[in-house]
């Protein structure tokens, strides 16, 4: 046949076949045809899952952040009942506060001076972390009636340092509720951009169909024309013989 180069059949191009018989011209271009064809398959597989994994990273995004406002919510709420807690404990030594900086009153003198009560109320400020002096400033029964007493001065110090750790879980409840509100928002951004990523999805899956058929089509094509080539063969040499 005449020389042929760079020829386009079929979508497949640049293809030599120059010196070729008909037979191998036809074969080596649906050979090509199908190779595009599995080719550009496989591309768009690639960009299916590479869709597929950057949706899943979003939704692994989105539940971490979604688990990680229920912790700081869960902590809000514990601070509130500290923050309630502590103030309880400030408004009641306030209330039993001698007037006197160096005077003493029962820890429970503003709630009737009760024994038990006083010696709670010691306890309950040691386990909030406030700074109990030792020496002749530390909390004692001072005049031997039962009751745990302080000075005036001292309790003035621990309704100080309530108010500074007061503040501070405050602060603590208002950074919360900010990040809880950025991951909100990032979860909604996160939603939009997982919802156009499956909308596009659903497109790529109709054209990964469309040419996993064609691929297999083309496949089907050559494996007739293979055979139809050794059929013909075949009956050329039984001819011959």
């Amino acid at each position: 046949m005449s020389s042929v180069s760079g020829v386009s059949v079929g979508g497949v191009s640049g293809l030599d076949l120059s010196g070729m018989d008909l037979e191998t011209a036809l074969m080596a271009v649906q050979t090509a045809r199908t190779q595009l064809l599995e080719d550009s398959l496989r591309q768009q597989l690639d960009s299916v899952n590479a869709r597929n994994a950057e949706m899943a990273g979003l939704n692994d995004s989105m539940t971490a952040k979604s688990a990680d406002n229920l912790k700081l919510e869960a902590s809000s709420v514990e601070m509130q009942a500290q923050i309630a807690e502590l103030k309880d404990l400030q408004e009641r030594l306030a209330a039993s506060k001698c007037p006197n900086p160096e005077g003493w009153y029962g820890l429970s003198w503003g709630q009737g001076d009760d024994h038990a009560l006083s010696h709670a109320t010691l306890k309950q400020i040691q386990d909030s972390g406030l700074t109990v002096p030792t020496g002749a400033d530390a909390p004692r029964d001072i005049d031997r009636n039962g009751t745990m007493d302080a000075k005036g001065r001292v309790v003035q110090g621990w309704v100080d340092q309530i108010s500074g750790k007061v503040a501070e879980l405050e602060g603590k409840i208002k950074a919360n509720t900010a990040t809880v509100e950025t991951n909100k928002n990032e979860i909604d951004a996160a939603k939009r951009q997982v919802d156009a990523l499956g909308n596009t999805q659903q497109m790529e899956m109709m054209r990964l169909q469309s040419m996993t058929g064609k691929r297999n089509e083309a496949f089907d094509v050559m494996t007739n024309f293979i055979k139809k080539m050794q059929d013909s063969r075949s009956g050329i040499i039984g001819n011959m013989r």
